[in-house]
């Protein structure tokens, strides 16, 4: 793919490109008249990309929104020479650049496509160009402000009357049809006026559900959906079970083991049990020893921490987080991987509450606690969530890292780990796909989820302390 085509010289509008190029002054004042608008896209957006190492921004006359975007390298495309004025050291102006340069960037801007003359086409190259797990954060407006705005045109001097009428309900059905596909959709800003605390005080008010749909602003990320999946068949596989007394249990690994793929890990990590948990994985080791059988001991402070011990000792690709209580058939789990290996997603959640569940499977208040919050959920993620609490969850080792960073800061210390793993999947906008498997009833032992009151109230406010941080929050 020939990279000068995203940036030929009729990439922009003619009459966007006479407008900026005629109005630079005027346009200028309006920008910095308007800078705390600016300053909370861009804001909004460093919670998006946390930890760029790279950021590629198309502008058209606001390239100001970098002047806050924490990333190691910010290249810029800007509409006309006037504003490419240099906001931070690491910031580059780029009229003609190579393959390279956007190839190696994890996030893409997009925030001058009501200016660009073939927005599709744009788009489906940026999609061939563009690495696998890099992401495309497109800034639109919705239909009502699009059409007001288009009004005070009328009026006042600030944008070109002439521009693409792309409210983000229509960019949505050309996301597909250039290989992309929408993973995360967040709307900020209400009111575009700014007066001393009362604007910050409604355009956090207007974040929240229903309010939401009057914001003036979409913030769209975006993924490709066909990626070149050949490579992630030689991945290795890390399982990550965490056992406290459950010796009658490990004993029945044993053929799972022998009939799963032999490059497979498994890491048992001992979280200080009274029973004979810890000879049973020495056992289970020493016979099975072609097969890598790791024995880990945990810290005995819950399973979170058993947990992410386990993920930072193992060497695998893609880690699965498993429960020693088998309650989730070693099938359903290798077919889940292979849904991970082979599509684009990038983090998934097994869910127990689409397929009939066996007896005795799941004990009634249980079900009605997952049902609320997985509720709750699908409220935050603005996409449905069945179950948030199901022990097999299996992600690349590689997003460990950004998610690792968010362990426990939502407000409270996330015992069993389920919320920590999908709302950090969440902040660092992976895919999370769910994928449904059959839950079977305890065969031995009993279930650690107990105190289902407390374990309730720690579980709320977790989800609202990380919708305030992720949506709310300046």
């Amino acid at each position: 793919m020939n990279i000068s085509k995203l940036l030929k010289s009729d990439y922009y509008l003619n009459s966007s490109t006479s407008f900026f190029k005629s109005n630079f002054e005027k346009r200028l004042k309006f920008i910095q008249k308007k800078k705390f608008l600016f300053n909370e896209i861009s804001n909004f957006i460093n919670n998006c990309i946390d930890s760029s190492k790279g950021i590629f921004i198309f502008c058209a006359g606001n390239s100001l929104i970098s002047k806050n975007i924490k990333s190691n390298k910010i290249f810029i495309k800007e509409i006309d020479e006037k504003y490419e004025i240099k906001y931070n050291s690491n910031t580059h102006y780029i009229n003609e650049i190579n393959h390279d340069e956007l190839s190696e960037c994890d996030t893409i801007l997009i925030a001058d496509i009501e200016h660009q003359s073939n927005p599709t086409s744009n788009l489906l190259n940026l999609s061939k160009i563009m690495k696998d797990d890099a992401k495309i954060i497109i800034l639109s407006k919705n239909l009502i402000w699009m059409i007001f705005i288009k009004l005070l045109k009328l009026f006042f001097n600030f944008s070109p009357t002439k521009n693409n009428f792309l409210p983000s309900s229509y960019l949505n059905n050309l996301y597909t049809s250039c290989n992309l596909e929408v993973i995360r959709n967040e709307k900020l800003i209400a009111l575009p006026i700014y007066i001393p605390f009362f604007t910050n005080f409604i355009n956090r008010l207007f974040r929240l559900p229903i309010f939401n749909i009057f914001c003036l602003s979409n913030v769209t990320i975006l993924k490709k959906i066909n990626q070149n999946f050949i490579e992630n068949n030689n991945k290795k596989v890390s399982f990550i079970i965490p056992c406290k007394n459950e010796e009658n249990n490990i004993k029945a690994f044993e053929k799972n083991i022998i009939e799963s793929n032999q490059s497979n890990e498994y890491l048992f990590g001992d979280d200080n049990s009274k029973d004979n948990t810890s000879d049973e994985i020495d056992k289970l080791s020493k016979k099975l020893n072609n097969n890598k059988i790791i024995k880990y001991d945990g810290p005995g402070i819950c399973k979170s921490e058993n947990v992410y011990k386990g993920i930072d000792n193992s060497s695998g690709d893609i880690v699965v987080i498993y429960d020693a209580d088998l309650t989730v058939s070693f099938k359903d789990v290798e077919f889940s991987i292979d849904i991970l290996k082979n599509t684009n997603a990038d983090f998934i959640n097994c869910t127990r509450m689409i397929y009939p569940q066996k007896d005795g499977a799941m004990k009634l208040f249980n079900f009605i606690g997952n049902n609320f919050f997985a509720s709750l959920f699908s409220l935050l993620f603005r996409k449905k969530i069945t179950d948030t609490l199901c022990g097999t969850k299996i992600f690349y080792k590689k997003d460990w890292v950004k998610i690792k960073k968010d362990i426990s800061k939502w407000g409270m210390k996330d015992l069993w780990g389920d919320f920590d793993l999908l709302i950090g999947a969440y902040k660092n906008n992976l895919k999370i796909t769910e994928v449904p498997v059959t839950y079977y009833e305890r065969k031995e032992e009993s279930t650690k989820m107990t105190s289902v009151i407390s374990n309730a109230l720690r579980m709320l406010f977790i989800i609202l302390t990380s919708y305030y941080k992720l949506r709310l929050k300046k």
